[in-house]
């Protein structure tokens, strides 16, 4: 396919006022309108407003705004409503690449709300499921493709997927598909698209990075930015619980206990902290489901759907559940683990207040993840006030102190400098966490009774002695016994390794 003209953005739209408030105002069709009727939204969000109407005329795209403000109904409302018809066995007309299979769900869901609408015909391409039924839905034909990069890939490469009537493509999620590696994936798509084609790039934020690395990809875009970098919901109140390290689990199952453990997402760091969180829980008897990149696709979604439908109170996830996922009435959100990245945090965190309802979040902080805590604080311009209702949670030996009158301002060392201070700190807690081991192993010994004799004997002889092995039969001892039988085996089969026999074998008595 012939390379795009590489142009910088024509437009940027920035402000939130004067933007229309009616989607009956944005130039959408009736059967767009009833769409969004049946999807139950009364106004556009402002990334909606922003958006619709530039897509609809046909024009290139850069959009980042927060998480939860509707930004997947913001391209998929304009881009099917001005999408044609693909014949039988062809298509896509337009294609959807996201990062997650959590994410290719949803999209899902709000595409079939639309085409119920509009007439198209949408297909999903993720990995964890059978290649079978998705090869056979795109040999039938569809308008519309939500894929995963590597699942996309596979089918391109197998013959599949054919990209060259694509007149739409949208990136969602950028940023994250350029964290997790996707980019010469990303590159290798497009390249199977037509150079006509229209191109929409949505993100939670335009950094830097992003902007440099999908510049070929778009032609002179109109770049919207609904909300700057680092910036959280304001539905969503924030505290932090400094705590150290040992004390986080039963200080989160105090926390379920007080704050209440339905509609809850507790994020921590790795797959397999997720799966051990989750034992801890249940042996508290709190129902819960781990979600993360070592489960399949059925088991995902099956925490899913179970924690939506009630049947567990929480769900312990990575962060491989923070971008995007639409997760509705999630009462508050609970960081076991402050996350390495700052911009995770505001994903994190915006799994809860979202469409203008209210959540909060909890940060457990230990004297290791400071620094993490304080890029947070950095970027976000602010402060994360203390939990005020603290009193009475186990924090443990050597909890955070954190300065009251730190600022988001201050310096903050280094990376070398940091690593090193990290790296005491951590060394510091596993030789207070060796000792306390100890302490209880010599504990536990001294409380064990000790062992008396018995009618004058010894202690000793209260152990009786190892006894030799006896042979099969009584009167005769193993080294007669074993010679006896040496002695059959050879004389009865010869050429046969001594002591060895065969399953047929019957010695010196007769077969019946």
């Amino acid at each position: 396919m012939a390379k795009r003209r590489s142009t910088t953005a024509s437009t940027t739209i920035t402000a939130e006022k004067d933007l229309p408030t009616r989607f009956e105002d944005l130039g959408l069709s009736d059967r767009a309108l009833a769409a969004v009727s049946d999807m139950g939204y009364e106004a556009p969000t402002p990334v909606q407003a922003a958006s619709i109407p530039v897509i609809l005329a046909g024009t290139d795209v850069m959009a980042a705004a927060q998480t939860g403000t509707g930004k997947t109904a913001a391209f998929l409302l304009p881009a099917l409503d001005r999408l044609g018809h693909a014949r039988h066995g062809q298509g896509p007309l337009m294609l959807v690449v996201t990062p997650t299979r959590e994410l290719a769900a949803q999209i899902e869901e709000v595409a079939n709300a639309i085409c119920a609408r509009t007439g198209h015909t949408a297909t999903v391409l993720v990995g964890g499921v059978s290649y079978e039924p998705q090869r056979a839905a795109l040999r039938k034909g569809c308008d519309l493709v939500v894929a995963t990069p590597g699942r996309l890939i596979d089918l391109i490469n197998s013959g599949d997927c054919n990209l060259s009537q694509v007149e739409t493509l949208v990136l969602d999620e950028a940023d994250r598909m350029l964290d997790m590696g996707f980019l010469p994936d990303m590159r290798r798509i497009v390249t199977k698209t037509p150079a006509s084609r229209q191109t929409l790039l949505f993100s939670a934020t335009l950094s830097d990075d992003v902007l440099d690395n999908t510049k070929s990809l778009v032609n002179n875009p109109v770049r919207i930015e609904i909300a700057h970098k680092g910036t959280a919901a304001e539905t969503i109140d924030q505290y932090v619980l400094p705590i150290s390290h040992e004390a986080k689990n039963d200080a989160l199952i105090e926390i379920l206990h007080r704050e209440g453990a339905e509609r809850v997402i507790v994020f921590v760091r790795g797959k397999h902290r997720a799966d051990a969180v989750c034992r801890h829980l249940r042996k508290a008897g709190i129902e819960c489901a781990p979600i993360h990149g070592n489960r399949n696709q059925n088991q995902r979604a099956s925490a899913l759907r179970r924690f939506a439908d009630g049947e567990v109170g929480v769900l312990v996830a990575t962060d491989v559940l923070a971008r995007g996922i639409d997760i509705p009435n999630v009462a508050y959100v609970v960081n076991l683990d402050v996350p390495s990245d700052a911009e995770d945090y505001i994903h994190r965190i915006g799994r809860t207040g979202r469409a203008g309802e209210y959540g909060w979040a909890l940060t457990f902080a230990t004297p290791e993840e400071e620094f993490d805590l304080r890029d947070i604080e950095q970027l976000m311009g602010k402060n994360i006030p203390v939990y005020p209702r603290a009193q009475g949670i186990p924090l443990g030996e050597k909890p955070l102190v954190l300065d009251p009158n730190r600022t988001p301002a201050d310096r903050l060392p280094g990376k070398k400098e940091r690593k090193k201070l990290v790296d005491e700190r951590r060394e510091e807690r596993m030789a207070r966490t060796a000792e306390i081991v100890a302490s209880r192993s010599q504990h536990q010994r001294k409380a064990q009774p000790k062992r008396t004799a018995s009618k004058g004997r010894p202690v000793e002889s209260a152990i009786p002695p190892e006894k030799p092995n006896a042979g099969r039969r009584r009167g005769k001892s193993a080294p007669q016994q074993r010679s006896q039988a040496e002695g059959r085996n050879t004389a009865g089969w010869a050429g046969r390794e001594k002591g060895r026999r065969h399953p047929g074998d019957h010695g010196d008595m007769p077969r019946r």
